[in-house]
Protein backbone atom coordinates (compact mmCIF):
# COMPACT_ATOMS: atom_id res chain seq x y z
CA UNK A 1 0.00 0.00 0.00
CA UNK A 2 1.06 3.53 -0.68
CA UNK A 3 0.18 6.51 1.49
CA UNK A 4 -1.00 9.63 -0.35
CA UNK A 5 -1.83 12.96 1.30
CA UNK A 6 -5.13 14.55 0.32
CA UNK A 7 -4.55 17.98 -1.20
CA UNK A 8 -7.84 19.31 0.17
CA UNK A 9 -7.56 18.38 3.85
CA UNK A 10 -3.99 16.97 4.07
CA UNK A 11 -5.30 13.68 5.50
CA UNK A 12 -3.00 10.71 4.81
CA UNK A 13 -4.86 8.04 2.84
CA UNK A 14 -3.62 4.52 2.15
CA UNK A 15 -3.89 3.84 -1.57
CA UNK A 16 -5.32 0.46 -2.38
CA UNK A 17 -6.96 -0.63 -5.63
CA UNK A 18 -9.76 -2.14 -3.53
CA UNK A 19 -10.74 1.33 -2.27
CA UNK A 20 -11.74 2.64 -5.69
CA UNK A 21 -15.34 3.84 -5.78
CA UNK A 22 -17.56 4.01 -8.85
CA UNK A 23 -18.71 7.59 -9.55
CA UNK A 24 -20.64 8.02 -12.78
CA UNK A 25 -18.35 6.74 -15.56
CA UNK A 26 -15.09 6.80 -13.55
CA UNK A 27 -13.48 4.87 -10.71
CA UNK A 28 -12.10 7.29 -8.12
CA UNK A 29 -9.92 7.18 -5.04
CA UNK A 30 -11.50 9.53 -2.52
CA UNK A 31 -10.24 10.92 0.75
CA UNK A 32 -11.77 9.09 3.71
CA UNK A 33 -12.05 12.34 5.67
CA UNK A 34 -13.39 14.96 3.23
CA UNK A 35 -14.48 12.85 0.22
CA UNK A 36 -12.36 14.82 -2.26
CA UNK A 37 -11.32 12.64 -5.19
CA UNK A 38 -7.62 12.73 -6.00
CA UNK A 39 -7.25 9.74 -8.30
CA UNK A 40 -9.55 8.77 -11.16
CA UNK A 41 -9.45 6.05 -13.81
CA UNK A 42 -11.80 4.75 -16.48
CA UNK A 43 -13.16 1.19 -16.42
CA UNK A 44 -10.59 0.20 -19.06
CA UNK A 45 -7.70 1.74 -17.09
CA UNK A 46 -8.88 -0.02 -13.92
CA UNK A 47 -8.91 -3.38 -15.72
CA UNK A 48 -5.41 -2.70 -17.09
CA UNK A 49 -4.16 -1.95 -13.55
CA UNK A 50 -5.73 -5.15 -12.23
CA UNK A 51 -4.22 -7.17 -15.10
CA UNK A 52 -0.81 -5.68 -14.30
CA UNK A 53 -1.17 -6.60 -10.64
CA UNK A 54 -2.13 -10.18 -11.55
CA UNK A 55 0.82 -10.50 -13.94
CA UNK A 56 3.20 -9.12 -11.34
CA UNK A 57 1.94 -11.48 -8.66
CA UNK A 58 2.19 -14.44 -11.04
CA UNK A 59 5.55 -13.83 -12.71
CA UNK A 60 7.71 -11.60 -10.48
CA UNK A 61 9.51 -13.55 -7.78
CA UNK A 62 9.17 -12.53 -4.17
CA UNK A 63 12.81 -11.49 -3.70
CA UNK A 64 12.46 -10.49 -0.06
CA UNK A 65 10.86 -13.81 0.89
CA UNK A 66 13.44 -15.76 -1.13
CA UNK A 67 16.30 -13.85 0.52
CA UNK A 68 14.91 -14.53 3.99
CA UNK A 69 14.94 -18.27 3.24
CA UNK A 70 18.60 -18.26 2.16
CA UNK A 71 21.49 -18.93 4.51
CA UNK A 72 23.00 -15.46 4.25
CA UNK A 73 25.31 -15.78 7.25
CA UNK A 74 28.04 -17.30 5.09
CA UNK A 75 27.74 -14.79 2.26
CA UNK A 76 30.41 -12.08 2.02
CA UNK A 77 29.33 -8.55 2.82
CA UNK A 78 31.63 -7.13 0.14
CA UNK A 79 31.89 -7.81 -3.52
CA UNK A 80 35.26 -7.75 -5.25
CA UNK A 81 36.58 -8.27 -8.74
CA UNK A 82 39.89 -9.76 -9.76
CA UNK A 83 42.15 -8.37 -12.44
CA UNK A 84 40.63 -7.86 -15.84
CA UNK A 85 42.57 -9.88 -18.39
CA UNK A 86 43.16 -8.67 -21.91
CA UNK A 87 41.26 -10.52 -24.55
CA UNK A 88 43.01 -12.44 -27.31
CA UNK A 89 40.52 -10.92 -29.74
CA UNK A 90 42.33 -7.57 -29.89
CA UNK A 91 44.00 -6.87 -33.25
Amino acid sequence: MKIIACQACEQDVQWDINRLQKREERWVMACEKCGDSFFSVSEEEKEMILAGIRLTEEYVPDIIHAYQNEDVKNLPSRLGFGEIKKSNLED
